[in-house]
């Protein structure tokens, strides 16, 4: 029973997902916008930037109360759902990048949010990378204090 409804739910999220992505496609159309017409600066900052709202809203402090909030209610169809998009990089992934999409060529100014995004998810990487050659560094000078 708890599977058929946990199905239930997720297909409800997908068929609301495909019809937004209907929608976002008809409102973007109406502007005279082809997807082709994309270049490749437009696509690296739409990446750089769903990047940092789905580590914002996955792994930040920022939207820890949100995510404690919908973690701790009980068990019902919209929780449940909202519960396993937001604790998966991948599902919410998709998510956030509709929305920079609809910021990006939808919302006046709102490209401006995702020009903020992209640089803050390019400073993400380079801590990360930073941070990864400190913890490699360590390691090594770990080992060869171990040889000695």
């Amino acid at each position: 029973m708890k599977n058929t409804r946990q199905n239930a739910s997720n297909f409800i999220s997908l068929f609301f997902y495909f019809s937004l992505l209907a929608f976002v496609g008809y409102l973007l159309h109406l502007r005279g916008f082809n997807i082709r017409d994309v270049n490749i600066k437009e696509l690296i900052i739409l990446t750089f930037a769903s990047y940092r709202l789905t580590r914002i809203m996955v792994f930040e402090k920022i939207f820890k109360f949100f995510r404690d909030f919908v973690k701790s209610r009980p068990n019902y169809y919209v929780f449940n759902t909202i519960k396993f998009i937001i604790t998966c990089p991948w599902c919410m992934g998709v998510w956030a990048t509709l929305l920079a999409v609809v910021f990006f060529f939808l919302i006046p100014f709102g490209d401006l949010l995702v020009y903020i995004l992209a640089i803050a998810g390019v400073a993400s990487l380079v801590v990360t990378a930073s941070n990864l050659m400190v913890l490699k560094n360590k390691e090594m000078q770990n080992g060869r204090e171990n040889d000695d």
